[in-house]
């Protein structure tokens, strides 16, 4: 983040949170959040682009839903299997060396796979093995990008981060999906190139992040080399970071809550592809699904500053959650291409209320120097049970057709709004102001708790 001052350098967390008496510049105003935001979007597009038009590449191979359902479960597992050691690496090197080599990977492998289709049909195997290397360098490299971001946003401005990236998640829903269907018309190839050079606009911008993540890292430490303020040290490695997230009631009930509605949402996302392109919808109809997702999103993200910032963040989640689940449930009782829709708008308008609050909470909990393994832990979870997702749509289409599979998919996100209203530690979690204070609940600390933070009543 950069400062009012005219030498941009950064202070840590705790420090900035301790005494603050300038006001904060704007996001919009903080180059080094503009130059974060270009390399996190156009990764963002470019894996939304692929990550729809690679099923139906898949499935246009194979001719098996099931088979091309089980491809896909191997990728997620793929990614779900380096992703924390990812993380552990983002605390420990160059971020934005990190935000550079996972760019250039992904623009090697999709470059590769282009020219590859552009010369003829690849065989199976091959499409599974380099849908296998760019799963594995998503899961590794993936995280580093939201990593950053604590580095250089205030941590009074984190929530607003949060809900501004929602705003722009939103946009970038509605337009690659269909984007995609476009290129996809013009071919795989064509579509693969687009990837490609999607991921060196990434690897530019990861570059020109160098000397600001620096500073950040250099302003960490005092002159002695030890930490400022008053974070709590957490020792490198996996298992340290994971030990110290679970060890931690609110944190953990929020990582539980990420696992189940990822598999919901995912589910029911696979079943809608797979089960459209089996009724022979056109590409860019297919395409609709996600964009009915992007508007939802879009529509919520203008009120989700608002909410974040006038209601306590636990009883938002436990509202958001309610609003996705009903409306995910619904979605199976009609296959109509107008009903589906119409509920895919309506399921996500809580989504970006609900995903700042979540993300927002969770990344001014952890400490400064655990950044990194706390975005990997995130996605490590709602990943690890995602290979079941593609398998149970694969099977559900085949046994008993598109409604009930949907319907099914929907009861777990109703699952995680029922677990979340029974949870006293996910409904106390306070407004972004109290978020970085510190609690003795949270964080196992003698540190004294700002007065009323976890029960302060909604506005």
């Amino acid at each position: 983040m950069t400062t009012s001052q005219p030498n941009n350098n950064l202070s840590t967390p705790a420090a900035a949170a301790a005494f603050d008496p300038e006001p904060l510049p704007p996001l919009h105003a903080q180059r080094n959040y503009r130059r974060w935001l270009l390399a996190d979007s156009t990764a963002l597009l470019s894996g939304g682009i692929y990550g729809f038009i690679f099923p139906l590449i898949l499935l246009a191979a194979t001719g098996s839903p099931v088979l091309a359902g089980a491809l896909a479960a191997l990728g997620m597992a793929a990614r779900a299997s380096v992703i924390l050691a990812g993380g552990a690496m983002a605390d420990r090197t160059d971020k934005a060396r990190m935000i550079l080599l996972g760019s250039l990977c992904g623009a090697a492998v999709t470059a590769a796979l282009a020219l590859g289709i552009a010369w003829g049909s690849l065989p199976v195997p091959l499409l599974c093995l380099a849908h296998v290397l760019m799963e594995l360098r998503g899961g590794y490299f993936g995280s580093t990008t939201n990593a950053a971001l604590k580095d250089l946003v205030h941590p009074k401005q984190l929530g607003r981060a949060m809900a501004a990236n929602q705003g722009r998640d939103s946009v970038l829903m509605l337009g690659s999906a269909p984007l995609g269907g476009v290129l996809l018309g013009f071919g795989g190839g064509i579509a693969l190139l687009i990837v490609s050079v999607l991921n060196l606009i990434a690897a530019a911008s990861g570059f020109a992040l160098r000397r600001p993540l620096r500073a950040a890292n250099g302003s960490g430490q005092d002159s002695n080399g030890a930490r400022n303020g008053s974070e709590e040290e957490v020792a490198h490695g996996i298992l340290a970071g994971m030990r110290w997230c679970f060890s931690r009631p609110q944190l953990r009930a929020l990582l539980i809550l990420i696992t189940v509605v990822n598999i919901g949402v995912n589910g029911l996302m696979t079943t809608l592809i797979y089960g459209l392109e089996q009724r022979s919808e056109l590409p860019w109809i297919i395409g609709l699904a996600s964009t009915c997702m992007g508007v939802g999103m879009l529509i919520g993200s203008l009120v989700a500053t608002s909410l974040i910032e006038k209601f306590r963040s636990g009883l938002l989640v436990c509202n958001c959650l309610t609003l996705l689940a009903t409306a995910m449930l619904l979605i199976g009782f009609n296959t109509n291409l107008l009903w589906m829709g119409a509920m895919l708008v309506l399921s996500f308008l809580s989504v970006p209320a609900l995903n700042a609050a979540v993300g927002g909470y969770f990344m001014a909990r952890v400490p400064h120097e655990m950044s990194g393994r706390a975005n990997s832990l995130i996605t490590f979870m709602a990943l690890a049970a995602l290979p079941l997702a593609p398998l149970i749509a694969g099977f559900g289409l085949e046994w008993v057709g598109m409604g009930p599979t949907l319907i099914f998919f929907g009861a777990f996100v109703s699952l995680a709004a029922a677990m979340a209203w029974l949870s006293p530690q996910v409904r106390r979690i306070p407004r972004p102001e109290h978020w970085v204070a510190a609690s003795p609940e949270l964080t196992g600390t003698s540190v004294p708790q700002q007065p009323h933070a976890a029960t302060a009543p909604t506005e």
